[in-house]
């Protein structure tokens, strides 16, 4: 109750932006549950939209709800840009029933969040470093974690990248763990399709996608600019280029590799040399969305025995 509590408090003075009138730079809070949608997509109970803005930069959208009983550890998980935030939900709610305190962030210039200054409807950032320091200074200045309520951040495909990257910048002993499922490992980025309704994209979450950006127009930018693939392409060379010095062994936050794409050697092969170059990183074979949330779940508890 004490996260969906602040997270209201957080919202004060946010307005609530329809497709017409949504201004510049602010993100969209309004998002309508689509119809025939399965339950089990739906918002988890007591879930509240949020914007944050860092610095200068356009507002970040984001989303909390908490467990009914005291959480044992929060989980931020940085949505991907090929999706709205909403997918998501299902994740969400698997936490909440675990116990833990689940936090939803989208970076500015993709989803529902703020848009940059002539942007136009194309995926957008103007420095890989944007999305590091809104999720850098998000977990400071709103989650707020303490020794009692640990942070486990994750991110996925793309946002993978920066969770990853948070594990090398950010050392705090409040933040235990950093998750990078099935992340972008390098190499030519797919401009995309633009939004049709007949155009769904592929795998477990574009399906859910579809349906959430059917109902909500102001989450059908899915095409990504150049600037975007250029700034990823950088943010992941920059990652994978780190060389750590062996005393960072011997401290910090666990890391964790899932790598689904077990079939594909070479990406088995790169997401083994990128998780060498992080400290305190695993790799684990295998997974996929649906299996993710026990996935997390178990990592999350090993990291933290004594929590009850």
């Amino acid at each position: 109750m004490a996260l969906a509590l602040g997270a209201l408090i957080g919202m004060a003075g946010c307005s609530k932006f329809g497709d017409r009138d949504r201004q510049p730079g602010h993100a969209f809070l309004d998002s309508q549950i689509p119809a025939g949608l399965s339950p089990q997509y739906y918002p988890p109970e007591g879930f509240v939209w949020g914007g944050y803005r860092a610095g200068s930069l356009p507002e970040a959208r984001y989303g909390v709800a908490s467990p009914p009983i005291n959480p044992r550890a929060q989980v931020l998980i940085l949505a991907d840009a090929d999706y709205p935030a909403e997918v998501y939900f299902e994740l969400m709610r698997q936490w909440l029933d675990a116990g833990y305190g689940v936090w939803l962030l989208e970076a500015p210039g993709q989803g529902g969040s703020g848009r940059y200054l002539l942007q136009n409807q194309s995926v957008f950032i103007k420095s890989y470093h944007d999305g590091q320091l809104v999720a850098r200074d998000f977990i400071r200045d709103i989650i707020k974690p303490s020794p009692d309520k640990p942070v486990f951040v994750i991110g996925t495909g793309y946002s993978a990248i920066t969770a990853l990257s948070l594990s090398t910048l950010m050392k705090d002993d409040t933040l235990k763990g950093f998750i990078g499922y099935d992340p972008y490992l390098g190499g030519p980025i797919a401009r995309g399709e633009t939004w049709h309704r007949d155009a769904i994209q592929a795998g477990y979450w574009g399906t859910i996608a579809q349906s959430w950006q059917m109902s909500n127009p102001d989450l059908r930018m899915r095409q990504k600019s150049d600037g975007w693939q250029k700034q990823m392409q950088k943010a992941y060379a920059a990652l994978n280029g780190l060389h750590l010095p062996l005393n960072s062994l011997k401290n910090g936050a666990q890391v964790l590799i899932i790598e689904p794409k077990t079939g594909t050697t070479s990406r088995a092969n790169m997401a083994s040399a990128l998780c060498a170059r992080l400290s305190r990183c695993a790799l684990q074979a295998g997974g996929n969305p649906e299996t993710l949330g026990a996935d997390v779940d178990t990592f999350i508890q090993a990291q933290m025995p004594a929590i009850h």
